[in-house]
């Protein structure tokens, strides 16, 4: 079961982001919404991997084994911890980006100046 979650989950999480992004009204603010999100669930699993290796390590009875568990536990949980943190790098900067786009692309709209209304264009009407 966790074989399957691990491939299908991360393709779902990111067909639905797209997904959302695509119908939202405004795709800037989905865009930034979005990256925030990723990060977020980035910061918490970091954090849900440093409390998971302290309860572990916490709860043995014999001190002695604590630094092996905290190696096995750290072996096993490293590709976690890495995806964690490039999660955090990779919303952050999309958010970023897409914050200080913003008012550069309003100047480059405000430059080109007021568009013809196509309705109030003369038709030719042919016989």
């Amino acid at each position: 079961m966790l074989d399957i979650a691990a491939v299908w989950l991360p393709v779902t999480a990111a067909v639905l982001a797209v997904a959302g992004i695509t119908l939202a009204a405004c795709r800037r603010r989905a865009v930034t919404a979005t990256a925030l999100g990723t990060a977020l669930g980035g910061a918490f699993l970091a954090v849900a991997v440093a409390v998971g290796r302290r309860l572990t390590v916490a709860d043995l009875p014999d001190p002695a084994h604590q630094p092996a568990v905290g190696a096995v536990y750290d072996a096993l949980t490293a590709t976690l911890r890495t995806v964690s943190w490039l999660l955090v790098a990779l919303g952050l900067t999309v958010a970023v980006t897409c914050r200080l786009s913003g008012p550069l692309v309003r100047r480059r709209r405000a430059s080109e100046g007021p568009a013809a209304d196509p309705a109030q264009r003369p038709r030719r009407v042919r016989a």
